[in-house]
Protein backbone atom coordinates (compact mmCIF):
# COMPACT_ATOMS: atom_id res chain seq x y z
CA UNK A 1 0.00 0.00 0.00
CA UNK A 2 1.56 3.15 -1.37
CA UNK A 3 1.37 6.48 0.96
CA UNK A 4 1.46 9.73 -0.51
CA UNK A 5 3.19 12.61 1.41
CA UNK A 6 3.61 16.25 1.00
CA UNK A 7 4.91 19.45 2.95
CA UNK A 8 3.14 22.34 2.87
CA UNK A 9 4.34 25.88 1.61
CA UNK A 10 4.72 26.85 5.62
CA UNK A 11 6.56 24.15 6.34
CA UNK A 12 9.30 25.00 3.69
CA UNK A 13 9.60 28.59 5.18
CA UNK A 14 9.89 27.37 8.60
CA UNK A 15 12.54 24.56 7.53
CA UNK A 16 14.49 27.53 5.55
CA UNK A 17 14.52 29.95 8.24
CA UNK A 18 15.95 26.94 10.73
CA UNK A 19 18.29 25.88 8.69
CA UNK A 20 19.53 30.07 7.93
CA UNK A 21 19.26 30.29 11.89
CA UNK A 22 22.03 27.05 12.03
CA UNK A 23 23.94 27.98 9.70
CA UNK A 24 24.49 31.32 10.65
CA UNK A 25 24.99 30.56 14.70
CA UNK A 26 27.78 27.89 13.23
CA UNK A 27 29.00 30.88 11.20
CA UNK A 28 29.26 32.90 14.01
CA UNK A 29 30.73 30.32 16.73
CA UNK A 30 33.00 29.80 13.69
CA UNK A 31 34.30 33.59 13.56
CA UNK A 32 33.84 33.81 17.82
CA UNK A 33 36.19 30.36 17.80
CA UNK A 34 38.43 32.56 15.61
CA UNK A 35 38.70 35.59 17.49
CA UNK A 36 39.19 34.14 20.67
CA UNK A 37 42.29 32.13 19.19
CA UNK A 38 43.36 35.48 17.94
CA UNK A 39 43.42 36.82 21.27
CA UNK A 40 45.11 34.12 22.48
CA UNK A 41 48.26 34.28 20.04
CA UNK A 42 48.09 38.15 20.96
CA UNK A 43 48.75 37.08 24.92
CA UNK A 44 51.10 34.22 24.28
CA UNK A 45 53.24 36.46 21.83
CA UNK A 46 53.39 39.34 24.61
CA UNK A 47 53.73 36.65 27.39
CA UNK A 48 56.84 34.89 25.42
CA UNK A 49 58.40 38.09 25.49
CA UNK A 50 58.53 39.29 29.03
CA UNK A 51 59.71 35.58 29.72
CA UNK A 52 62.90 36.21 28.52
CA UNK A 53 63.65 38.47 31.83
CA UNK A 54 67.48 38.86 32.48
CA UNK A 55 68.13 36.09 35.20
CA UNK A 56 71.12 38.23 36.26
CA UNK A 57 69.51 41.01 37.71
CA UNK A 58 66.97 38.76 39.48
CA UNK A 59 69.16 36.27 41.06
CA UNK A 60 71.45 39.17 42.22
CA UNK A 61 69.33 42.04 42.41
CA UNK A 62 65.79 40.82 42.90
CA UNK A 63 64.74 43.29 39.83
CA UNK A 64 62.31 41.66 36.89
CA UNK A 65 63.39 43.53 33.43
CA UNK A 66 63.89 42.42 29.79
CA UNK A 67 67.06 43.14 28.07
CA UNK A 68 65.84 44.63 25.28
CA UNK A 69 69.36 45.73 24.12
CA UNK A 70 69.57 42.03 23.49
CA UNK A 71 73.42 41.98 23.61
CA UNK A 72 73.75 45.69 22.69
CA UNK A 73 73.88 48.83 23.85
CA UNK A 74 70.44 50.26 21.57
CA UNK A 75 67.31 48.81 22.84
CA UNK A 76 66.17 46.70 20.01
CA UNK A 77 62.29 47.54 19.34
CA UNK A 78 62.24 45.38 15.96
CA UNK A 79 63.50 42.23 17.87
CA UNK A 80 60.66 42.41 20.40
CA UNK A 81 58.04 42.35 17.58
CA UNK A 82 59.93 39.45 15.57
CA UNK A 83 59.85 37.77 18.99
CA UNK A 84 56.31 38.14 19.28
CA UNK A 85 55.29 37.20 15.90
CA UNK A 86 57.30 33.91 16.27
CA UNK A 87 55.44 33.17 19.35
CA UNK A 88 52.13 33.87 17.50
CA UNK A 89 52.78 31.94 14.49
CA UNK A 90 51.88 28.80 16.04
CA UNK A 91 48.91 29.85 17.85
CA UNK A 92 46.86 31.29 14.76
CA UNK A 93 47.78 28.31 12.43
CA UNK A 94 46.29 25.85 14.70
CA UNK A 95 42.50 24.95 15.40
CA UNK A 96 39.60 25.05 13.20
CA UNK A 97 39.82 28.49 12.47
CA UNK A 98 43.44 29.44 11.55
CA UNK A 99 43.87 33.46 11.41
CA UNK A 100 47.27 35.05 10.13
CA UNK A 101 48.76 37.98 11.44
CA UNK A 102 48.64 41.98 9.21
CA UNK A 103 50.86 43.57 11.36
CA UNK A 104 52.56 44.14 14.74
CA UNK A 105 53.90 47.42 16.32
CA UNK A 106 54.59 48.81 19.54
CA UNK A 107 52.93 51.50 20.86
CA UNK A 108 54.28 52.04 24.14
CA UNK A 109 57.11 51.05 26.27
CA UNK A 110 58.99 51.93 29.42
CA UNK A 111 62.36 51.64 30.51
CA UNK A 112 64.49 51.83 34.33
CA UNK A 113 65.35 55.14 33.42
CA UNK A 114 62.51 56.41 32.34
CA UNK A 115 60.90 59.38 34.57
CA UNK A 116 63.55 59.79 36.89
CA UNK A 117 63.87 55.94 37.13
CA UNK A 118 60.82 55.49 38.79
CA UNK A 119 59.68 52.04 38.03
CA UNK A 120 63.14 50.69 39.15
CA UNK A 121 62.42 53.01 42.53
CA UNK A 122 59.20 50.91 42.17
CA UNK A 123 60.68 47.44 41.98
CA UNK A 124 63.14 48.33 44.80
CA UNK A 125 60.55 49.13 47.34
CA UNK A 126 58.65 45.69 46.19
CA UNK A 127 61.98 44.17 46.97
CA UNK A 128 62.56 45.65 50.34
CA UNK A 129 59.48 44.98 51.71
CA UNK A 130 59.56 41.61 50.54
CA UNK A 131 62.65 40.92 52.42
CA UNK A 132 62.72 43.61 55.55
CA UNK A 133 58.58 44.32 55.67
CA UNK A 134 57.32 47.82 56.98
CA UNK A 135 57.68 47.49 60.15
CA UNK A 136 61.81 47.27 59.74
CA UNK A 137 61.75 50.43 57.30
CA UNK A 138 60.06 52.16 59.94
CA UNK A 139 62.54 51.07 62.78
CA UNK A 140 65.47 52.21 60.60
CA UNK A 141 63.73 55.54 59.76
CA UNK A 142 63.39 56.28 63.50
CA UNK A 143 66.58 55.19 64.24
CA UNK A 144 68.09 57.56 61.54
CA UNK A 145 66.38 60.42 62.33
CA UNK A 146 67.17 60.29 66.04
CA UNK A 147 70.58 59.79 65.49
CA UNK A 148 70.61 62.53 62.98
CA UNK A 149 69.24 64.86 65.61
CA UNK A 150 71.78 64.32 68.18
CA UNK A 151 74.42 64.88 65.76
CA UNK A 152 73.07 67.90 64.29
CA UNK A 153 72.34 69.45 67.74
CA UNK A 154 76.27 68.03 68.65
CA UNK A 155 77.58 70.45 65.63
CA UNK A 156 75.57 73.58 67.02
CA UNK A 157 76.93 72.77 70.16
CA UNK A 158 80.42 72.70 68.64
CA UNK A 159 79.97 75.59 66.84
CA UNK A 160 78.69 77.63 69.93
CA UNK A 161 82.27 76.88 71.22
CA UNK A 162 83.24 75.61 75.23
CA UNK A 163 81.61 77.63 78.35
CA UNK A 164 83.55 78.80 80.84
CA UNK A 165 85.67 76.75 83.25
CA UNK A 166 85.57 78.50 86.65
CA UNK A 167 89.07 77.75 88.19
CA UNK A 168 91.38 79.64 90.70
CA UNK A 169 94.76 81.02 89.24
CA UNK A 170 96.55 79.05 92.30
CA UNK A 171 94.70 76.40 91.21
CA UNK A 172 96.03 76.06 87.61
CA UNK A 173 99.72 77.23 88.65
CA UNK A 174 99.84 74.02 91.46
CA UNK A 175 98.12 71.61 88.68
CA UNK A 176 100.97 72.78 85.27
CA UNK A 177 101.80 69.63 83.61
CA UNK A 178 105.33 69.50 82.49
CA UNK A 179 105.48 69.69 79.17
CA UNK A 180 107.99 67.25 77.15
CA UNK A 181 108.73 66.86 73.13
CA UNK A 182 106.43 63.80 73.68
CA UNK A 183 103.84 65.13 75.56
CA UNK A 184 103.90 68.32 73.78
CA UNK A 185 100.24 68.08 72.51
CA UNK A 186 100.47 71.01 69.74
CA UNK A 187 103.21 68.57 68.38
CA UNK A 188 101.77 65.69 68.61
CA UNK A 189 98.23 67.28 66.79
CA UNK A 190 100.70 68.80 64.23
CA UNK A 191 101.71 65.74 62.95
CA UNK A 192 98.78 64.00 63.14
CA UNK A 193 97.43 66.78 60.75
CA UNK A 194 100.11 66.42 58.57
CA UNK A 195 100.11 62.16 58.27
CA UNK A 196 97.31 60.47 55.74
CA UNK A 197 93.67 59.99 56.87
CA UNK A 198 93.57 56.80 55.50
CA UNK A 199 97.46 55.22 56.57
CA UNK A 200 96.03 56.52 60.38
CA UNK A 201 92.47 54.55 60.29
CA UNK A 202 92.78 51.78 58.71
CA UNK A 203 94.57 48.54 59.54
CA UNK A 204 97.80 48.48 58.78
CA UNK A 205 97.42 45.11 56.93
CA UNK A 206 94.76 46.07 54.76
CA UNK A 207 95.37 46.75 51.00
CA UNK A 208 93.06 49.71 49.66
CA UNK A 209 91.42 49.09 46.43
CA UNK A 210 92.99 50.74 43.53
CA UNK A 211 89.65 49.85 41.00
CA UNK A 212 89.19 53.09 38.99
CA UNK A 213 85.97 53.40 36.65
CA UNK A 214 85.78 56.82 34.35
CA UNK A 215 82.74 58.42 35.26
CA UNK A 216 81.83 59.06 31.73
CA UNK A 217 81.37 55.30 31.35
CA UNK A 218 78.14 55.52 33.67
CA UNK A 219 74.72 55.28 33.48
CA UNK A 220 74.34 58.36 35.43
CA UNK A 221 77.03 60.37 33.66
CA UNK A 222 75.52 59.37 29.83
CA UNK A 223 72.83 60.46 27.58
CA UNK A 224 70.03 57.95 28.26
CA UNK A 225 67.65 56.48 25.47
CA UNK A 226 64.02 56.83 26.77
CA UNK A 227 60.88 54.85 25.77
CA UNK A 228 57.85 55.62 24.13
CA UNK A 229 54.23 56.61 24.50
CA UNK A 230 52.84 56.63 28.53
CA UNK A 231 52.21 53.69 30.27
CA UNK A 232 50.95 54.20 33.86
CA UNK A 233 53.45 53.31 36.51
CA UNK A 234 51.65 50.10 38.55
CA UNK A 235 54.45 51.25 41.96
CA UNK A 236 53.93 55.17 42.20
CA UNK A 237 55.56 54.94 45.72
CA UNK A 238 59.18 55.76 46.30
CA UNK A 239 60.69 56.72 49.39
CA UNK A 240 64.44 56.97 49.96
CA UNK A 241 64.62 54.60 53.23
CA UNK A 242 63.31 51.85 51.05
CA UNK A 243 66.45 52.58 47.66
CA UNK A 244 68.97 53.02 51.39
CA UNK A 245 67.90 49.68 52.81
CA UNK A 246 68.16 47.70 49.17
CA UNK A 247 71.91 49.58 48.53
CA UNK A 248 73.09 48.48 52.03
CA UNK A 249 71.39 44.66 51.33
CA UNK A 250 72.42 44.65 47.77
CA UNK A 251 75.79 46.67 47.45
CA UNK A 252 79.18 46.36 48.55
CA UNK A 253 80.64 48.60 51.20
CA UNK A 254 84.30 48.75 53.09
CA UNK A 255 82.89 46.75 55.66
CA UNK A 256 81.43 44.63 53.01
CA UNK A 257 83.44 44.53 49.61
CA UNK A 258 81.52 43.68 46.65
CA UNK A 259 82.80 40.36 44.87
CA UNK A 260 82.51 41.53 41.34
CA UNK A 261 85.33 43.45 39.37
CA UNK A 262 83.94 46.55 39.20
CA UNK A 263 84.50 48.97 42.38
CA UNK A 264 84.95 47.22 45.86
CA UNK A 265 83.16 50.15 47.75
CA UNK A 266 79.98 50.76 46.05
CA UNK A 267 77.80 52.51 49.02
CA UNK A 268 80.64 55.09 48.98
CA UNK A 269 80.43 55.53 45.40
CA UNK A 270 76.75 56.08 46.20
CA UNK A 271 77.64 58.90 48.82
CA UNK A 272 80.00 60.70 46.69
CA UNK A 273 80.46 59.58 43.20
CA UNK A 274 84.07 59.84 42.32
CA UNK A 275 85.51 57.63 39.83
CA UNK A 276 87.86 55.57 42.23
CA UNK A 277 87.49 53.07 45.60
CA UNK A 278 90.13 55.19 46.91
CA UNK A 279 89.05 58.37 46.95
CA UNK A 280 85.03 57.42 47.24
CA UNK A 281 86.99 55.65 50.94
CA UNK A 282 88.94 58.97 51.76
CA UNK A 283 85.87 60.94 51.81
CA UNK A 284 84.32 58.41 53.57
CA UNK A 285 86.46 58.41 56.43
CA UNK A 286 86.76 62.00 56.09
CA UNK A 287 83.00 62.71 56.79
CA UNK A 288 83.38 60.14 59.67
CA UNK A 289 86.36 62.15 61.11
CA UNK A 290 83.56 65.29 60.78
CA UNK A 291 80.64 63.37 62.71
CA UNK A 292 82.85 61.97 65.53
CA UNK A 293 84.95 65.29 66.39
CA UNK A 294 81.70 66.99 66.61
CA UNK A 295 80.17 64.50 69.42
CA UNK A 296 83.62 64.22 70.70
CA UNK A 297 84.11 68.02 71.40
CA UNK A 298 80.80 68.31 72.93
CA UNK A 299 81.74 65.66 75.47
CA UNK A 300 84.71 67.38 76.17
CA UNK A 301 83.03 70.97 76.94
CA UNK A 302 80.78 68.85 79.17
CA UNK A 303 83.67 67.26 81.21
CA UNK A 304 84.72 69.63 84.01
CA UNK A 305 87.78 67.24 84.64
CA UNK A 306 88.84 67.18 81.18
CA UNK A 307 88.24 70.99 80.94
CA UNK A 308 90.55 71.71 83.69
CA UNK A 309 93.13 68.90 82.70
CA UNK A 310 93.17 71.81 79.32
CA UNK A 311 93.32 75.06 81.05
CA UNK A 312 95.86 73.63 82.81
CA UNK A 313 97.75 72.43 79.76
CA UNK A 314 96.68 75.92 78.11
CA UNK A 315 98.02 77.87 80.86
CA UNK A 316 101.36 75.45 80.99
CA UNK A 317 102.01 76.03 77.24
CA UNK A 318 101.31 79.88 77.37
CA UNK A 319 103.91 79.83 80.51
CA UNK A 320 106.39 78.21 78.32
CA UNK A 321 105.97 80.38 75.51
CA UNK A 322 105.93 83.66 77.54
CA UNK A 323 102.87 84.86 76.64
CA UNK A 324 99.84 83.95 79.30
CA UNK A 325 97.75 86.28 77.84
CA UNK A 326 96.62 83.10 74.96
CA UNK A 327 95.71 81.04 77.75
CA UNK A 328 91.92 80.84 76.26
CA UNK A 329 93.21 80.89 72.57
CA UNK A 330 95.33 77.62 73.60
CA UNK A 331 92.67 76.03 75.54
CA UNK A 332 90.39 75.98 72.19
CA UNK A 333 93.20 74.80 70.27
CA UNK A 334 93.54 72.29 72.39
CA UNK A 335 90.10 71.45 72.75
CA UNK A 336 89.90 70.76 69.24
CA UNK A 337 93.15 68.55 68.78
CA UNK A 338 92.27 66.50 71.56
CA UNK A 339 88.75 66.08 69.98
CA UNK A 340 90.67 65.31 66.25
CA UNK A 341 92.94 62.51 68.13
CA UNK A 342 89.96 60.91 70.02
CA UNK A 343 88.32 61.20 66.29
CA UNK A 344 91.16 58.92 64.45
CA UNK A 345 90.85 56.04 67.61
CA UNK A 346 86.94 56.10 66.59
CA UNK A 347 87.03 56.23 63.18
CA UNK A 348 89.96 53.57 63.30
CA UNK A 349 87.36 51.52 65.31
CA UNK A 350 84.92 51.50 62.74
CA UNK A 351 87.45 50.58 60.15
CA UNK A 352 88.32 47.51 62.43
CA UNK A 353 84.75 46.35 62.31
CA UNK A 354 84.38 47.68 66.04
CA UNK A 355 81.76 50.33 67.76
CA UNK A 356 81.65 53.86 68.81
CA UNK A 357 78.89 55.00 70.93
CA UNK A 358 77.10 58.19 69.04
CA UNK A 359 78.18 59.87 72.73
CA UNK A 360 81.44 59.32 74.58
CA UNK A 361 81.69 59.18 78.75
CA UNK A 362 84.63 59.26 80.87
CA UNK A 363 84.63 55.25 80.30
CA UNK A 364 84.62 55.25 76.93
CA UNK A 365 87.44 57.98 75.95
CA UNK A 366 90.72 56.49 75.28
CA UNK A 367 92.88 59.22 74.98
CA UNK A 368 95.15 61.10 77.40
CA UNK A 369 95.81 64.95 77.19
CA UNK A 370 98.80 64.35 79.18
CA UNK A 371 99.62 61.37 77.51
CA UNK A 372 98.91 62.33 74.49
CA UNK A 373 101.83 61.10 72.72
CA UNK A 374 100.71 57.43 73.23
CA UNK A 375 98.19 58.00 70.39
CA UNK A 376 100.24 56.63 67.68
CA UNK A 377 100.47 52.84 69.65
CA UNK A 378 96.75 53.50 69.61
CA UNK A 379 96.45 53.86 66.33
CA UNK A 380 98.49 51.09 65.36
CA UNK A 381 96.85 48.41 67.77
CA UNK A 382 94.10 46.24 65.78
CA UNK A 383 92.09 45.94 69.37
CA UNK A 384 88.51 46.65 69.26
CA UNK A 385 88.25 49.03 72.43
CA UNK A 386 84.53 49.58 72.32
CA UNK A 387 81.09 46.93 72.94
CA UNK A 388 78.50 48.99 72.16
CA UNK A 389 77.39 52.00 70.15
CA UNK A 390 77.08 52.17 66.07
CA UNK A 391 79.38 50.11 63.62
CA UNK A 392 80.65 51.15 60.31
CA UNK A 393 77.33 50.10 58.43
CA UNK A 394 75.37 51.96 60.61
CA UNK A 395 77.32 55.45 60.11
CA UNK A 396 76.80 54.49 56.07
CA UNK A 397 73.21 54.78 57.18
CA UNK A 398 73.33 58.04 58.76
CA UNK A 399 75.12 59.63 56.14
CA UNK A 400 73.19 57.74 52.89
CA UNK A 401 70.28 59.37 54.42
CA UNK A 402 72.15 63.19 53.32
CA UNK A 403 72.15 61.65 49.80
CA UNK A 404 69.34 62.60 47.65
CA UNK A 405 66.76 60.19 46.50
CA UNK A 406 67.97 61.00 43.00
CA UNK A 407 71.47 60.34 43.26
CA UNK A 408 71.08 57.64 45.39
CA UNK A 409 68.63 55.72 42.79
CA UNK A 410 71.00 56.52 39.48
CA UNK A 411 73.76 55.95 41.33
CA UNK A 412 72.74 52.87 42.65
CA UNK A 413 72.17 51.83 38.62
CA UNK A 414 75.65 52.49 37.91
CA UNK A 415 76.89 50.12 40.16
CA UNK A 416 73.96 47.26 38.83
CA UNK A 417 75.16 47.85 35.33
CA UNK A 418 78.97 47.54 36.30
CA UNK A 419 78.60 44.58 37.80
CA UNK A 420 76.38 43.08 35.12
CA UNK A 421 79.02 43.81 32.74
CA UNK A 422 81.53 41.74 34.29
CA UNK A 423 79.22 38.45 33.95
CA UNK A 424 80.47 36.70 30.69
CA UNK A 425 78.42 37.99 27.43
CA UNK A 426 76.94 40.67 29.81
CA UNK A 427 79.70 43.35 28.60
CA UNK A 428 77.24 46.00 26.56
CA UNK A 429 74.57 45.32 28.98
CA UNK A 430 72.81 48.49 30.01
CA UNK A 431 70.39 49.56 32.75
CA UNK A 432 68.58 52.37 29.83
CA UNK A 433 67.70 49.21 27.93
CA UNK A 434 66.07 47.64 30.64
CA UNK A 435 62.43 47.21 29.71
CA UNK A 436 59.29 46.74 32.72
CA UNK A 437 56.19 46.87 30.36
CA UNK A 438 54.76 47.17 26.77
CA UNK A 439 51.78 47.97 24.69
CA UNK A 440 51.27 46.55 21.25
CA UNK A 441 48.67 47.01 18.36
CA UNK A 442 48.59 43.66 16.13
CA UNK A 443 46.13 43.69 13.75
CA UNK A 444 45.24 39.51 12.54
CA UNK A 445 42.76 38.18 10.11
CA UNK A 446 40.36 36.22 10.34
CA UNK A 447 37.78 33.82 8.51
CA UNK A 448 35.66 35.87 5.29
CA UNK A 449 38.56 38.44 5.59
CA UNK A 450 37.12 39.51 9.04
CA UNK A 451 39.96 41.60 10.85
CA UNK A 452 40.55 42.65 14.44
CA UNK A 453 42.76 45.06 16.27
CA UNK A 454 43.80 43.64 19.97
CA UNK A 455 45.29 46.66 22.16
CA UNK A 456 47.32 44.75 24.64
CA UNK A 457 49.71 46.16 27.58
CA UNK A 458 51.83 43.52 30.13
CA UNK A 459 54.96 44.55 32.21
CA UNK A 460 56.49 42.84 35.38
CA UNK A 461 54.42 45.70 37.22
CA UNK A 462 51.52 44.41 36.28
Amino acid sequence: MKIRGSMTITMCLLLSVLLSFLFSCMRLARIQCARVQAAHAVDTGMYSVFAEYDKALLDYYDLFYLDAGYGTTQVNPSRIVCQMEHSMHTSLRSGFTPCSLQSCAITSYRLASDEDARSFQGQVARSVKNNVGEKGIASLERFIRRSLSLSERQQEEKNQGPSPVESTAADTEASLPEITEHSNPLEVFGKLKEMGILGLVLPSDYTVSEKNIPLSDLLSHRNLQEGMGYLETGNPESQKLYMQSYIMDKLGNYASPNAFDAFAYEAEYILWGQSSDRENLRKTVHRLLLMREAANCVSLYKDPIKRQETTAMAAALCTLLLFPQGTAAAEALLLAGWAYAESLVDVRQLMLGGMVPLIKTADSWQTSLSNIGEIFSLLQSNQQLYTSGLDYPDYLHLMLFTVSEHNQTFRCMDMIEQNIRCLPGKENFSMDCCLESLETETVLRGPEGITWTALRSYGYDM
